[in-house]
């Protein structure tokens, strides 16, 4: 289970989270998972994408929309 340190869109804080294959949609890449920032200053849910690797090829400061049947892992920091 892969480790991940990235920074929140939303409050360009640093943020830790873990994450694994399962998590991401393979039949698209880069793919979408929420990263919840359970911190009680921010507490924002933002989209970051995936690659193959486990990656973040890029992210958005906003809980992207679904398409209809379309599911999106959601992912909580660690600390």
């Amino acid at each position: 289970m892969p480790i991940r340190f990235n920074t929140c869109p939303a409050c360009n804080k640093k943020i830790i989270f873990k994450i694994e294959s399962k998590d991401l949609d393979t039949s698209r890449y880069p793919a979408p998972v929420y990263i919840h920032h359970a911190d009680d200053a921010c507490n924002q849910t933002s989209t970051f994408y995936f690659d193959s690797l486990l990656q973040v090829s890029y992210k958005e400061s906003y809980k992207k929309e679904v398409k209809q049947g379309q599911k999106i892992k959601t992912i909580h920091t660690i600390s």
